[in-house]
């Protein structure tokens, strides 16, 4: 048996671990587990498919991409701080490869919208409560040691006791490992390449300020500031497509649906019985979670297609078929209320409940977060400055979470027809 283990990547040349590394032994083990095998079968994109044709890959390789994104930003900061990465390398690596454990299908964070539209998206504390019960997972760490599923759980919820470099990099503002793998992988695999930057020299830049910050040094700020755009084109252009946006119109209409119906007019396992009933994601018992995947999703919705309920059946067959609703931009300068009333009119008048068959969705701001805690700029002379303050570009990307927010209405063709609207 060889003591590397390679994987394929598409945001790396290489992914490798080594069974001689302690850390990496530890990843090799987990991604044996059964909770992480289960990521095969997790969307990454969720109804991006439906708009990028090739955008069809899972949480799997995603995770393990981020595990050694990890692994070679720790050796890169260990050059200058060994003494602090050593204490926490292995939990580090361990909650960057278990990072998205929590999630569940239709495609993880369009999963919470759809089951709990009025919720939060608890994938982070979901994933925590699986490393904390799990026997074979607390096993594994236990194994390594006995305080590591405590240490793994503190740095995905960004605990206080801990240096905060520590979650800095799996979930800090403007570039973490987290972010740096996927703007890569899902730029590649829809088939567009703005969301490819310059990972080396990024990860190079990277420090441990005296105070326990992540920072980056001044004169590399051109690397930081390539993925920001970068990431900006990929909520633009990818993630915030409004066909795709449309398309989880779709999904929530379903499941609002199901729970509007009779039990008798549709099909339900055990576990889609359990999802329904509950109102809170953290209510759901760790075996349902486990069986929330993409695969029962889509039988499901094969089975739908066919109940007797038939707005139920016209949603599911719209979402297997691609013959999604239509979006229709609400313009600043537009009377909302007026715009909405005609539309319910023409929803209406071309036979759809407006209930399930008109949506109105607002675009979220993805830079909202870095103003908040972003990475420090460590200046030649060793203090720190915002980031903002540092690089101008970067501070008109957060300020365009003042700027009005972009708002659509998603409808059936035929109701769009009637409104008279070409977009």
């Amino acid at each position: 048996m060889s003591d590397i283990v390679s994987f394929a990547d598409v945001a790396q040349p290489i992914v490798s671990f080594s069974r001689k590394i302690p850390s990496d032994a530890l990843v090799l083990k987990l991604i044996d587990t059964q909770w992480f095998q289960r990521l095969r079968d997790i969307s990454q994109t969720a109804n991006t498919r439906l708009v990028y044709m090739f955008s069809e890959h899972s949480r799997f390789g995603h995770s393990i991409g981020v595990a050694y994104l990890a692994k070679i930003l720790l050796e890169s900061l260990e050059e200058n701080h060994s003494h602090q990465i050593e204490p926490y390398r292995s939990a580090i690596q361990v909650a960057a490869l278990l990072h998205d454990i929590g999630h569940i299908a239709p495609g993880s964070h369009t999963a919470y919208t759809t089951w709990f539209p009025s919720g939060n998206d608890a994938h982070e504390e979901i994933g925590c409560n699986i490393i904390q019960e799990d026997q074979e997972i607390r096993a594994i760490l236990e194994d390594c040691d006995p305080n590591l599923p405590r240490l793994v759980t503190q740095i995905l919820r960004e605990d206080a006791v801990l240096p905060s470099w520590t979650w800095e990099i799996i979930s800090g503002g403007a570039w973490n490992v987290d972010r740096g793998n996927w703007c890569v992988v899902d730029s590649v695999l829809a088939g567009v390449s703005y969301g490819q930057y310059n990972i080396p020299a990024l990860v190079g830049s990277l420090h441990i300020s005296t105070d326990g910050r992540l920072t980056i040094k001044e004169n590399r700020l051109d690397a930081l500031m390539h993925f920001s755009l970068s990431r900006h084109a990929m909520y633009r252009q990818i993630y915030q497509h409004r066909t795709l946006m449309a398309a989880d119109m779709l999904n929530v209409a379903i499941a609002m649906r199901l729970r509007a119906i009779s039990e008798s007019s549709y099909f339900a396992d055990q576990v889609m019985q359990e999802v329904l009933s509950a109102k809170d994601p953290l209510e759901l018992s760790l075996p349902t979670i486990f069986q929330m995947r993409e695969g029962w999703w889509r039988y499901h919705l094969l089975q739908w297609q066919k109940s007797s309920d038939t707005i139920l059946a016209d949603l599911a067959r719209r979402l297997l078929n691609r013959r999604l609703l239509k979006t229709v931009r609400i313009l600043p300068e537009e009377d909302k209320d007026e715009l909405l009333k005609k539309a319910t009119e023409a929803v209406q008048n071309s036979g759809y409940d407006p209930k399930y068959y008109l949506h109105n969705f607002r675009l979220s701001h993805m830079h909202r977060s870095d103003s908040k805690h972003s990475l420090k700029v460590q200046q030649d002379d060793g203090k720190l400055m915002s980031l903002g303050s540092a690089e101008p570009l970067f501070e008109q990307l957060v300020a365009e979470t003042d700027a009005p927010v972009r708002e659509w209405i998603a409808l059936p063709a035929e109701a769009k027809s009637k409104l008279g609207r070409v977009r």
